[in-house]
């Protein structure tokens, strides 16, 4: 792609960039280091190295790109740093599994699910979404409706109506799975 093509992004669209993107990416990175203040650091170096390099995109879709393989590895990195070995034992962690371009995939596509169930349950009606977390954090019927003080049909019709919903609003994802 010629140099022309590009786009810089401006000060705006960078900050709705970061927005957008900082929780996935924070995520992410966490799946590799197990650490979320230090997923944290590494995201926002990966934002600030970024931005003072001006780095071009042809569009949205390859920024994310870029930023996630930033971040990936960036946290490879930092897993092999010195500092690293020298104070954190991480026996379980098979380095030459989360080097690999299917375990980068798939990590993307986990955390880019769960930023896409995440909005579209911030999209829900208050009581829709109040009544999916407590189903989502075992809650039993009966529970949900002692802890909310209202009827066990309130809280089925309540499910009900959210998982319906949420059915429209992940139905972009049925290609890789299929919901409910």
């Amino acid at each position: 792609m010629s140099k022309d093509k590009l786009h810089l992004l401006s000060n705006e669209s960078y900050k709705a960039l970061f927005d957008d993107l900082y929780p996935s990416l924070c995520l992410f990175a966490n799946r590799y280091l197990k650490d979320l203040d230090t997923s944290k650091d590494v995201v926002q170096d990966v934002f600030i190295k970024t931005w003072e390099r001006k780095v071009s995109h042809p569009n949205y879709n390859a920024i994310k790109s870029f930023l996630y393989t930033s971040v990936k590895n960036k946290s490879l990195d930092y897993l092999r740093s010195k500092y690293h070995k020298n104070t954190i034992i991480t026996p379980d962690t098979d380095f030459y599994k989360i080097q690999t371009k299917e375990h980068f995939l798939s990590e993307m596509v986990i955390v880019d699910v769960y930023a896409n169930l995440e909005s579209a349950m911030k999209s829900l009606p208050n009581k829709c979404e109040q009544i999916l977390r407590f189903s989502l954090n075992e809650y039993t019927n009966n529970e949900i409706a002692e802890e909310l003080s209202i009827t066990i049909n309130t809280v089925k019709t309540q499910k009900r109506i959210a998982y319906k919903k949420l059915r429209n609003a992940l139905s972009h994802l049925n290609s890789f799975f299929t919901f409910f």
